[in-house]
Parts: C-alpha cells; structure tokens; sequence
C-alpha cells in the first residue's frame, strides 16, 4: 500500500504543477488590459500612472519571471491581491472554498445515502414493482435540471410549508441551527439531482457483480441470497460507485454557480464569475488553482479509497 500511495501523492505533485501553468497561460490570453480595467478613466489620458501601476503589479516584467513570482508567492501563501476590493486572494478563497465544500460534501452524503439503496432495490427487484420504482425514482433525479428542482424545493419547503429560509448565508458560528437550515435546501438540490446518477450506477454494477461466478459459488454453497449479496457483491460493487461520488465532487466545485446564485450561497463559483466579469485575474488565477489542487486532492482521496476496498487497483495503477 505505501509504494501506492508515494506513487499517486507524485503523480498529484506533477498534476498540481501542470494545472499552474494551464492557469497562468490560460489567463494571460484572455483579452482586455487588468490595469486599464483597474484605472478606469484614468488609464487612457494617464500613461504614466498606467506604467506605475503595471511596475507595482509585476506585469512590466516577461512572463517567465511573473510565473515564477506568482509560483514563489503560492508557496508562501500569497496569491496577489484583488485588483477590485484590494483584499488578499487567500484571504477570500480561504472564506469561499470551506463554504463549497460543505455545500457538496453535504449533497454528496445526501446522493449517496439515498441513491446507494435505490440501486441496491433496482438490481434486487429487476423486473419487479419496487424495481421499477426504484429505476423511475433514479430517472426522475438526474433528469431534473438542478433550477427547476431547487425552484420547486423553494415551493414546497420555503412558501408552502414555511420550514426552511429560501436563501441566504449565516456563519456557523453565528447561529448554527439557522447555519444548517439555510444549508439544507442548496444541499438537497444537489443531492437529489445527483441520487440518480448513483442509483443507476449502484444498479448496473451490482447487477454486473451479482452475476460473477464467486457470488454464484456462495450461494451454492448455501449462503442466502441477501448475505450472499451484502458479504461478496456490495464491496465489489461499491469500486465504480466511489469513482463516480469523486469525479462529480470535483466537476462541483466549479458547476454549482447555479445553485449558489439561487439560494444566496457565497461560495467559489460565485466568486470565480463575478471575478470573470470584472475581469480580476488575481482572484480568477486563484480560484482556477484552487479548483485544480481540490480536484486533484479529490481524486487522490478516491483512489486510496478504492485501493482499500479492491486490492487489485493497486496492481493496476502500478
């Protein structure tokens, strides 16, 4: 298992520095001037102020030294300054990353906790009315477009039922009960939509694994079919399950604008478009590398996860 993990912690390493430099490529060819943009007015009739500003901003110099000014700035824990508000870019990202995080995990558990049993009962009962309901439920999930869910949660929870505010942000440590109910519907949006791409997933894989000869061998030796399915089939078929539950975590944390703009939650996606608007490429760099490093952490976390549960991933990434 070690030389498995010094493996993947290299690989995440070398993936880590080729994100930065997509990033920083990747911005200095957006179009527009950041200094023009910050001076406003000022940058057509004063060159001399623009020149001062692109001195104190480093962009004066070539584009090797700036990369390696902005790399050496990440390693200390600074990633510049916003050219709109004047703060810290760590100092926003570390305020706007704990919220999207808990926005996904909370969806993910809420996807997992409810899609896992529907596809357990769809490959069970295929063929069967609780099989097919359990398929329909599926369906109906990932089907839906996360708006029009979210808009119809808001319906029923928020102006029907008056159980949960519609909108907005309160700190945890401000009032953790209104913090958790403000969380709960963005986090039911996401986990709703997402509880059927699991579902099916859980489905045809156990299916696929119900059907190998070492659960057909169990069972003829007299195990039941539900110790047969938890024991031998579950395990192997969770692998694919995990996979997915990871590769969607990661697309989330850039894909929730959507969500956050719906229900008021100040996190990274939000951040990253009103950046894009105003053209701010500190904060855009930062968001970009921080989307980046947690995709990257993600996936490593889900490939020791899947190491642990199926030994023979290991062999194969070897």
């Amino acid at each position: 298992m070690f030389p498995f993990i010094v493996r993947r912690l290299a690989t995440s390493l070398v993936s880590l520095a080729l994100a930065a430099g997509v990033v920083f490529i990747a911005i200095h060819m957006l179009p527009g001037d950041p200094v023009a943009i910050m001076l406003g007015e000022q940058a057509g009739s004063d060159p001399e102020a623009v020149a001062r500003v692109r001195a104190q901003l480093g962009l004066d110099q070539p584009l090797g030294a700036q990369f390696a000014h902005w790399v050496g700035g990440i390693a200390t824990g600074d990633m510049g300054t916003s050219l709109r508000t004047g703060e810290a870019v760590a100092d926003e990202l570390a305020r706007r990353i704990p919220r999207s995080l808990e926005l996904i995990v909370a969806g993910l558990c809420i996807a997992v906790a409810l899609g896992v049993p529907l596809g357990v009962v769809a490959a069970r009962e295929r063929g069967r009315a609780a099989g097919v309901a359990a398929s329909v439920i599926a369906v109906a999930g990932f089907s839906s477009p996360v708006f029009v869910l979210g808009i119809i949660l808001i319906l029923i929870f928020s102006l029907g039922l008056e159980w949960l505010p519609s909108s907005g942000y309160v700190p945890f440590t401000d009032d953790p009960a209104l913090h958790l109910m403000c969380l709960a519907l963005p986090a039911l949006t996401v986990g709703l939509n997402f509880m059927g791409v699991v579902a099916r997933m859980m489905r045809a894989s156990l299916a696929d694994t119900m059907s190998k000869d070492y659960v057909k061998l169990a069972r003829a030796k007299g195990l039941p079919r539900s110790s047969a399915i938890r024991r031998h089939a579950l395990p192997n078929a969770m692998v694919p399950v995990v996979a997915i539950v990871g590769i969607r975590a990661g697309s989330m944390l850039g894909g929730t604008v959507i969500i956050e703009a719906l229900f008021d939650w100040p996190g990274l996606s939000s951040l990253l478009v009103s950046a894009s608007f105003a053209r701010d490429y500190p904060v855009i760099q930062g968001c970009l590398l921080a989307v980046f490093a947690i995709f990257i952490l993600i996936s490593l976390l889900i490939d020791l996860i899947q190491a642990s549960i199926d030994p023979r991933t290991r062999r194969q990434t070897s």
